[in-house]
């Protein structure tokens, strides 16, 4: 598979916002040095109207620059992570890639992740506000729908703290064998299964006690009827991929649905909304 490589100098505060607009166009593996942001998007991902969103967005953000868009073959991505990625203590969980010999301590569960180009390595401030969550979450027993799932580290990180069940789904092939990967890299087994496409794979399932969804601002306002329609009515409804910018937007959203906020954790430009069923 051949990569289409775009380089931006931008200012390094407003990076994570770009960030969050190139992986609405379907690009992930991103590079950040001072002022220059790189990213990476397959090529058939990639079409003329995204081009036109990125030239109409670099030319509103102050001092933006387009600076490189070029073919790149198919690389070693893992050594790509290996020199970038370090092992990390994130709420309860132990994260390390499966190259680093680093241990948790006593108190800390192990996760390892063999990334591979699927989004959720505990390396963004998204997936280490999910974890950070889940930590302060009774998941002993419960049934847990990981939606948008990449590495399938989520799902993981829930069966870990004593799911009964976990689903995971991801629309993307690669992030459907990665996660399955690294279930059994983490010897998670029965607890929790994957599957490949999207909330069509759960429409006959029960509900959830918890849902997760790191994904981003569109897709979470595209599905919310069926990520609360999913969750139990005492249950949970854990929303990341989303900027703060994007709070007023999404609470808007809310405000049709018998729900409510019930906690609001931030990291940076981040931020991360618990949902539950109003008391109303």
């Amino acid at each position: 598979m051949n990569y289409l490589k775009l380089v931006i100098k931008v200012p390094e505060e407003t990076q994570e916002y770009v960030i969050a607009e190139l992986m609405d166009m379907d690009f992930y593996g991103f590079e950040q040095s001072d002022d220059r942001l790189i990213a990476y998007v397959e090529k058939p991902r990639f079409n003329d109207l995204n081009r036109e969103n990125i030239e109409q967005m670099i030319a509103s953000l102050p001092g933006a620059k387009f600076v490189e868009f070029s073919d790149v073959a198919e690389k070693n991505w893992n050594e790509t992570w290996e020199a970038s990625i370090q092992p990390q203590s994130i709420g309860d969980f132990f994260v390390r890639p499966t190259w680093s010999e680093n241990e948790p301590d006593n108190e800390q569960m192990l996760i390892e992740i063999d990334p591979k180009m699927s989004f959720g390595t505990g390396y963004h401030a998204t997936t280490r506000l999910m974890l950070r969550q889940l930590s302060k979450l009774d998941c002993k027993n419960i049934r847990v729908l990981d939606a948008g799932t990449g590495t399938g580290i989520l799902a993981i990180a829930a069966c870990k703290l004593g799911a009964k069940k976990a689903i995971g789904f991801d629309y993307d092939p690669l992030c459907e064998k990665n996660a399955t990967e690294n279930a059994a890299i983490n010897e998670i087994g029965s607890q929790l299964e994957i599957r490949l496409g999207g909330f069509e794979t759960v429409e006959s399932e029960k509900v959830f006690d918890i849902i997760l969804a790191n994904i981003n601002r569109n897709v979470i306002l595209e599905f919310l009827d069926q990520m609360i329609s999913l969750l139990d009515k005492k249950g949970k409804l854990c929303l990341s991929g989303l900027l703060k910018t994007d709070e007023s937007k999404v609470m808007e959203k809310l405000a049709s649905y018998p729900v409510q906020v019930t906690d609001k954790q931030t990291e940076d430009e981040w931020m991360l909304l618990q949902i539950e069923y109003s008391d109303k």
